[in-house]
């Protein structure tokens, strides 16, 4: 039995007293008997004064120096932050609390580019996502860091080779956000990610993606994002400045406006990297709209590069970094506030191709506020009037109207009816670029189909009139379509709309070329306002086996290059005559570059919305194979998932006796898995896209607004020697 310690101690205590009190007892050995003599009591010992002790050890205390504290930088968010956390990353939050490992997928397109990197340095360290990532680590690890994770190889060499707990980044680039669902489906097979990083809409906003193709591919991520139980994070794209500036800015602020929007119904973490006024400081000495805006657009330059691929302006590894500390910040307590506010804004026809933007601006500032204001110019439309410069009253509002001029009314809005206008406010060293949206009135066209396959004698749009009035409103129309004309009238509820019964006859002859862009005029009136919503709609015949057909140039001269497909139960060829390509090494000994993308999925699946990546070749000027680059795993389409080798995929240009030259293209068919290949029949049938670069020239198969991985934006190929007369139909 063991006692405690203070057992052990009082026990000890007592045998020592009793000790002593024995040998007090026994006598002395051989020591003679002393006199006994009465020895002096002494006098009792004075009792401690505690006060004056007290007293002392407090003016000793008050001598030494102050302790000096070490604030703890991990684990100490605030209420506030925590409960941000609670609302966007919970699942997540619980990982970095117990310091486990957390894996991010990063899907992004162009706005990953631009980081400058020593030799063996992974460029995703340095990016916005890895400057993102330390911070995240550096708040709630002891030791670890950041690892890159890519696609077959081991973990890559952190900075710091300190062991702990990691972050890991896996890359997956995209050109669009269409691509994004396929690419996140198929990484989620590969590793278990707690979080996706969407860093989409760059490219789409140079492409001119509608609005309505960004949000459906989102919803369409967030649904892939919940069935694999991945938390979400949405990186805005950052603005361009090419010149003209003020046209520039204004091309991705319609993918941010729509990821905005939708990450808000989602309850899903949103952040604007491209937020001037975390990014830029307006000059102190300019004054003016005519001085400021240029000084504020030749800083926001500095921190871009331009590359020479696209025109695409990139962000440097110091506005990488700006663009990490942004994403933290809105993580941590969100955006900043600035000292405006804009509400009840409107867009409303004003007839003649003219439109007026309204809405209030007010001042949250108990003092003055001089503010600068300057419409963008999104695609098809010319600010014509705005007052630049305004003075507001301590917590005053204004009414600003800015009147445009619809120069391109194929940008008027295509399926939601709602007008998508920045306009870039400064007030003293901020600035930041406000994404005004609201529906456009008093009506508006809505194309609810915009693509259709395997049209036979005509095509309906399913053109809806909506009313934006609040009141019965009643309207007539009137269209043309390849010289057929038809009109009707309309009479609507309050916010009420109606589908227009058009069709569009589509050509009947068999000998009709291949391809054509064919415009349809379309006009509605209503209360004195005439407003025309016209479309350009391509029509593509489906191409069989055996068949050579033209590509066209981009430049729109005369083209003879041919494609033909052939197929039999193992393989897939792709023949390209190139007939008048005069091919000529570049820098880079490139002679041509072919975009190849082909959806390969079931035909039910085909007729729905979906996603491939394009296969790039590449070869030299001189006969033999060409180089085809690895190979996503969605390549074939939504849905599909695997490691395809690219040394399975044969190319290689010849030349003939006469000087011809071709490019012959081999795929297995077991690549095609989800494909039925059932040979001879019209309804087995491929999406097929073919776009060469060689020779200073460009030519493609099929050419539309859409994305080129978007499935939508493809042709028909038929799997059979006798194809069907049908049409691909697709609105622009």
């Amino acid at each position: 039995m063991f006692f405690n310690r203070k057992t052990f101690l009082h026990l000890g205590a007592l045998a020592l007293l009793g000790v002593s009190s024995l040998r007090a007892q026994a006598p002395a050995a051989q020591a003679p008997a002393a006199p006994v003599t009465a020895a002096p009591v002494p006098a009792a010992a004075p009792l401690p004064d505690l006060p004056a002790l007290q007293a002392q050890a407090l003016a000793i205390e008050a001598k030494l120096p102050s302790p000096v504290v070490q604030p703890q930088t991990y684990f100490d968010l605030s209420p506030v932050q925590r409960d941000r956390w609670r609302k966007f990353l919970p699942q997540t939050l619980l990982k970095l609390t117990r310091r486990e490992r957390v894996q991010i997928v990063l899907l992004g397109d162009a706005i990953l580019d631009g980081v400058k990197v020593e030799a063996g340095e992974d460029p995703v360290l340095k990016s916005f996502a890895g400057v993102f990532a330390k911070m995240l680590a550096a708040q709630f690890y002891y030791t670890g860091g950041v690892r890159v994770v890519r696609p077959g190889g081991k973990l890559r060499a952190k900075e710091s080779m300190v062991m702990g707990p990691e972050i890991l980044i896996q890359p997956v680039p995209t050109s669009s956000i269409m691509s994004a669902p396929s690419a996140l489906a198929t990484s989620c097979m590969q590793s278990q990610p707690d979080v996706v990083l969407l860093a989409q809409g760059l490219e789409d906003g140079l492409a001119g993606v509608t609005s309505a193709d960004v949000a459906a591919a989102f919803r369409s991520l967030l649904d892939t994002a919940r069935i694999k139980h991945l938390e979400v994070i949405v990186a805005g794209p950052i603005p361009q400045a090419a010149d003209p500036e003020e046209a520039s800015l204004a091309l991705t602020r319609g993918p941010t406006s729509v990821l905005r929007e939708a990450c808000a119904k989602a309850n899903v973490l949103f952040s604007d990297l491209g937020d001037l006024s975390r990014l830029l400081e307006t000059p102190p000495g300019a004054k003016g709209a005519d001085q400021v805006f240029p000084a504020l657009m030749q800083e926001y330059q500095s921190l871009l590069n331009l590359l020479p691929s696209g025109g695409v302006m990139t962000p440097t590894t110091a506005m990488h970094a700006e663009m990490g500390r942004i994403l933290y910040q809105d993580l941590m307590q969100g955006s900043p506030s600035v000292p405006w506010k804009i509400t009840a804004s409107k867009a409303t026809l004003a007839g003649q191709g003219q439109l007026t933007l309204e809405f209030e601006l007010a001042s949250t500032r108990r003092e003055p506020l001089a503010l600068t204001l300057l419409p963008l110019v999104p695609a098809g439309l010319k600010p014509k009037y705005a007052n630049p410069e305004i003075l507001l009253a301590a917590g005053a509002k204004q009414t600003v109207q800015v009147n445009y001029a619809i120069t391109d009314t194929r940008q008027l809005p295509l399926t939601d009816g709602v007008m998508r206008l920045p306009v870039l406010v400064i007030a003293g060293k901020q600035s930041r670029i406000e994404d005004i949206a609201v529906p456009l009135q008093p009506f508006s066209i809505t194309w609810n189909s915009r693509t259709a396959f395997n049209q036979e004698t005509d095509f309906s749009p399913e053109l809806e009139i909506e009313n934006s009035t609040g009141a019965s409103l009643s309207a007539a129309w009137e269209s043309e379509w390849a010289g057929n004309p038809q009109q009707g009238k309309v009479a609507l509820d309050a916010d009420g709309s109606e589908v227009l019964k058009l069709a569009l006859p589509l050509p009947a002859d068999g000998k009709a070329p291949l391809r054509r862009v064919l415009p349809l005029k379309l006009a509605l009136s209503s209360n004195g306002v005439r407003q025309i919503f016209d479309r350009d709609i391509e029509i593509t015949r489906n191409m069989g086996l055996k068949e050579s057909v033209p590509l066209s140039a981009v430049d729109g001269q005369q083209s003879a290059v041919t494609l033909r497909a052939d197929a039999d139960g193992m393989k897939l060829f792709l023949t390209l005559d190139l007939t008048g390509v005069s091919l000529m090494d570049d820098s880079s000994g490139k002679a041509f570059e072919l975009l190849l993308n082909i959806d390969a999925r079931s035909y039910g699946e085909r007729l729905t919305p979906g996603a491939t990546a394009a296969l790039r070749i590449t070869g030299k000027a001189a006969d033999g194979d060409a180089v085809v680059d690895p190979i996503a795993p969605w390549a074939f389409g939504s849905g599909y998932g695997a490691v395809f080798e690219p040394k399975e995929i044969h190319a290689s240009l010849t030349s003939s006796a006469g000087g011809g030259r071709r490019l012959t293209i081999t795929l297995p068919q077991s690549y095609f898995y989800r494909h039925e290949w059932a040979l001879g029949n019209g309804n087995s049938q491929l999406g097929l896209n073919v776009r060469l670069n060689g020779g200073g020239r460009d030519y493609f198969l099929t050419r539309s607004r859409r994305q080129g991985d978007d499935a939508e934006s493809l042709s028909v190929l038929e799997l059979t020697d006798k194809p069907t007369q049908r049409w691909t139909v697709r609105v622009e």
